[in-house]
């Protein structure tokens, strides 16, 4: 009887190793989105002012941070269905919603601030952060 305890946990422990194993070549990879983007939005008041968006997506999921001169804020209400990516900044100065999709590896949108103001918007991927062929 000990004899065949031993054979069954000897076989767990190989068939927990493999599946280990198996799972470990089987780790999501990053979204088309997942990197740092140089952008810049387009303002009839301010001119052109630019910022970095640094995304991390997983499917539909992303996340993000927006970079300025002014700080880093957390992106939120993320998402990216249908080609299209969604998003809300929570600034200082007031909420911005923006929606941008991606067409020749660029992002190219539009964003407003409620009724205050509105525009256009675009970036391109940092070329630190493409993935070398």
């Amino acid at each position: 009887m000990k004899r065949t305890w031993t054979l069954v946990g000897f076989c767990l422990l190989v068939a927990a190793t493999a599946s280990l194993a198996f799972a470990k070549g089987k780790e999501p990879h990053p979204g088309p989105l997942t990197g740092t983007w140089e952008c810049v939005a387009h303002t009839s008041d301010q001119g052109d002012l630019h910022f970095s968006l640094k995304l991390e997506q997983s499917k539909e999921a992303v996340t993000g941070t927006f970079i300025n001169s002014s700080g880093e804020y957390p992106l939120t209400s993320m998402s990216y269905k249908n080609g299209v990516l969604a998003f809300q900044l929570d600034a200082p100065d007031g909420t911005y919603t923006a929606t941008a999709k991606v067409v020749h590896g660029q992002l190219s949108g539009h964003w407003s601030k409620g009724q205050e103001a509105e525009g256009a918007w675009e970036g391109k991927k940092s070329a630190a952060a493409k993935p070398t062929p």
